[in-house]
């Protein structure tokens, strides 16, 4: 074979071409042998704070968990996100893979909600103008963290609902990795400025992958939706949504159209904001404080991408088509 010219882009020797391969596969960054992105990729917490609240996230269910990804082509996963796979599913193994398999596989299939997820982007800054995200500093009297989500611009030709969903998704995923494994999440919608135009701005099918991801793929455990400030029309989006939710998730949502006192049943005002007569700040705050913390994230957010960008969807069909029959056979045993 003769030589290639001299302005070829690849080396062409051995020991630079593992290299080559490397800084295009990692963002332009080259990684020796043992710099994996396992080693890149960094929680706010570690293994043991998840394993020393949770001792049923023993190393033998990682080390399971591990193998199981290898074997079907995923790439090598930090154990800090295996342990949170695994404690959202209640630490049964095969429910934990079937989590883990629904969350890669609509990762990489749904790039308009899970790709390029870095709130300095312009179209998503414009979003946290007219949409305000809010993670309380404080869980309620069950230990669960809240989560809030409201419009501050009522015009709907503002609104978009894809960098909605982006947004809401990388607000779970900023607290996890802050605080790990946790007793579960609660998620308040107020709906005060949300008017009928917005209703039209809806993307059914993603929609539908979206709540699909919530139920079966997301890894925390959700124990609760309460919709504030109700409008009239709340019945027409939940009618939309309700072909594509269980009954369980369907009986985790409350909805409040009168006075926000009758939230204090479930939620204490000491856990909630002053907007809703709580004692923790205001969500204008909060909010601007959360968007200071995704954008500290954003190499993380590009780091987890990493993580399935080349999961294709024929590696999807390929896991999924190996996971019935690890099925069926638990079943003759």
């Amino acid at each position: 074979m003769a030589a290639p010219p001299p302005w070829w882009p690849i080396p062409w020797k051995s020991s630079d071409l593992t290299k080559w391969f490397a800084s295009r596969l990692h963002g332009g960054v080259a990684f020796t042998k043992d710099q994996s992105i396992r080693k890149r990729m960094r929680f706010g917490h570690t293994i043991e704070d998840s394993q020393k609240k949770y001792p049923e996230i023993t190393d033998e269910i990682l080390d399971n968990l591990q193998k199981w990804a290898n074997d079907r082509g995923l790439p090598n996963i930090p154990k800090e996100q295996l342990a949170l796979f695994t404690h959202s599913c209640y630490f049964d193994i095969e429910a934990t893979r079937r989590c883990m398999n629904v969350y890669y596989s609509i990762r990489a299939t749904t790039p308009e909600l899970f790709n390029n997820r870095d709130s300095s982007l312009e179209h998503l800054q414009h979003s946290l103008r007219i949409l305000e995200f809010a993670i309380l500093p404080k869980p309620d009297q069950n230990g669960n963290w809240i989560f809030i989500h409201r419009l501050v611009d009522p015009r709907p030709s503002q609104y978009v609902f894809n960098d909605s969903l982006k947004l809401l998704f990388m607000s779970y995923d900023a607290n996890l990795y802050t605080n790990g494994c946790s007793e579960g999440y609660i998620l308040i919608v107020d709906m005060a400025k949300a008017r009928f135009g917005h209703l039209i701005k809806l993307s059914i099918n993603n929609l539908r992958k979206s709540l699909e991801y919530v139920q079966e793929g997301m890894p925390m455990r959700l124990k609760g939706i309460y919709v504030v400030n109700a409008i009239w029309f709340v019945d027409k989006i939940i009618a939309l949504m309700r072909p594509f939710m269980k009954q369980e998730l369907f009986e985790m949502i409350h909805i409040y159209s009168g006075d926000i006192s009758d939230l204090y049943s479930h939620i204490s005002p000491e856990c909630l904001p002053k907007d809703y007569g709580g004692e923790l700040d205001c969500i204008a705050n909060l909010h601007k404080a959360h968007c200071m913390k995704l954008d500290q994230l954003r190499n993380y957010f590009r780091e987890e991408e990493a993580l399935f960008r080349n999961y294709s969807p024929n590696n999807v069909r390929a896991a999924t088509k190996q996971i019935i029959p690890d099925a069926t056979k638990n079943l003759k045993d």
